[in-house]
């Protein structure tokens, strides 16, 4: 059964993609874009919701509405630097990843 399962939802899902849903907590415009902060639900009453900023063309709420959302991932590298652990002293290099989401309009 789980291998029927798994084939029906492979049939959906893109590379890339994922659906965010949540309520619009804020929104802002820069640069021609709209930025749309996004608090999810919790997974359970003892964790935290996650929040996310979906970036569009369009307006995808007001402050306060429930949204769903299809998002293509992105991301990219900042700049390396050079940190020291200090409980060994061994210093090797960081790259920090930052991650993106833009809505698929």
């Amino acid at each position: 059964m789980s291998a029927v399962l798994n084939t029906a939802l492979s049939a959906k899902v893109v590379a890339l993609q994922v659906l965010v849903k949540g309520k619009v907590e804020a929104s802002r415009r820069f640069d021609g874009k709209r930025y749309t902060r996004i608090i999810t639900p919790a997974a359970d009453a003892y964790s935290r919701p996650q929040v996310v900023e979906v970036r569009s063309v369009s307006k995808l709420g007001d402050v306060g509405d429930e949204t769903e959302v299809t998002c293509r991932l992105g991301g990219y590298t900042r700049k390396p630097f050079r940190t020291t652990d200090k409980e060994t002293g061994e210093t090797s290099m960081v790259t920090p990843v930052d991650l993106t989401l833009d809505a698929v309009e």
